[in-house]
């Protein structure tokens, strides 16, 4: 397996830096995230420290590990350690010939990227927060909807609406009500329910539970809309990997106190499991704000929870 590393470096604007692989190379002509191949005896972040500045004239100055990816092409199988890069100096240009350019993020779905920097792509537009929601009480519940208003203008982007104690008609109603509120605040909701009910209400997407996750035979929405899952074990995180799940929560890292049957993971059984996925990992179970750079630090996009999101 070939080891490879991959930063995602931002500008002032906000815009990330792409250059374009040579037409002789490996997937030329596509565009990619710097970086390139590790050296014996190095580990990521030096390999990543030395090709940045050896291809684009920059210095390193802090970086944290954004998401790890194993691909297999054809020819080749690679594993793809990513870096988002907080803190560079230098002036970028492309030092062997290479064109480079900078694209704001909402373009970057516009170009052709080799396979392996699909999940880099979904990585960026990612927040490192997820709430999932607490169940509401009825639908006249005005209380939780004021509290997701408090949520959401706290800063919250990435809502899963969880209510299992409400019949599809109810659900999909309260679903209609907190879309509203997300789509004011500029979030993104996600419906713990059917794809069909996804599609009915309008949300962006939907996530499965396990069930339903082990059922799918094939991705159940576009690509156009997000697909997340439930997983605990190799066994569904295969499933989402084979469904093509935008990404994933993997439960429990710890004991909590709504599932106090469930063994939990612990970090080092998460980061051997996120290194099986295919997608960005949120991290869910007993998780506080807190417990973010620790949870990126083992392979995560951030964390999931409800009581430690919710106003």
């Amino acid at each position: 397996m070939q080891h490879v590393v991959a930063g995602v470096i931002y500008n002032f604007q906000g815009e990330i830096l792409l250059a374009r692989r040579p037409d002789h190379t490996h997937q030329g002509g596509l565009w990619e995230f710097p970086g390139g191949k590790c050296e014996a005896g190095e580990s990521a972040l030096q390999a990543l420290i030395r090709e940045l500045e050896e291809e684009l004239g920059i210095t390193v100055q802090q970086a944290r590990p954004l998401i790890c990816i194993i691909h297999a092409y054809p020819d080749i199988k690679i594993r793809l350690d990513v870096w988002q890069i907080e803190q560079w100096q230098g002036s970028v240009w492309g030092r062997f010939g290479q064109a480079v350019q900078w694209c704001p993020p909402k373009h970057l779905k516009n170009k052709q990227f080799p396979a392996a920097n699909r999940p880099i792509i979904t990585a960026v537009q990612l927040p490192s927060l997820y709430l999932i929601t607490p169940e509401p009480v009825s639908l006249t519940d005005k209380k939780f909807f004021y509290r997701l208003e408090t949520c959401l203008d706290e800063g919250i982007s990435l809502v899963q609406l969880r209510a299992k104690n409400l019949s599809e008609r109810d659900y999909c109603y309260c679903a209609e009500k907190a879309l509203t509120l997300c789509d004011r605040y500029g979030a993104q909701l996600l419906v713990n329910a059917t794809p069909e009910m996804a599609l009915s209400v309008g949300t962006p997407g939907v996530h499965l539970n396990r069930e339903r996750l082990l059922a799918c035979v094939e991705r159940p929405l576009k690509k156009d809309l997000w697909v997340t899952a439930a997983c605990h074990n190799l066994e569904e995180i295969q499933q989402a990997n084979l469904i093509g799940a935008d990404f994933i929560v993997l439960s429990p890292v710890r004991k909590t106190a709504s599932h106090p049957e469930a063994s939990p993971l612990g970090w080092l059984k998460f980061w051997e499991l996120t290194e099986q996925t295919h997608c960005p990992v949120f991290a869910l179970g007993g998780m506080n704000r807190e417990d973010v750079p620790r949870a990126m630090a083992h392979g995560a996009q951030g964390i999931a929870a409800i009581r430690a999101l919710w106003y």
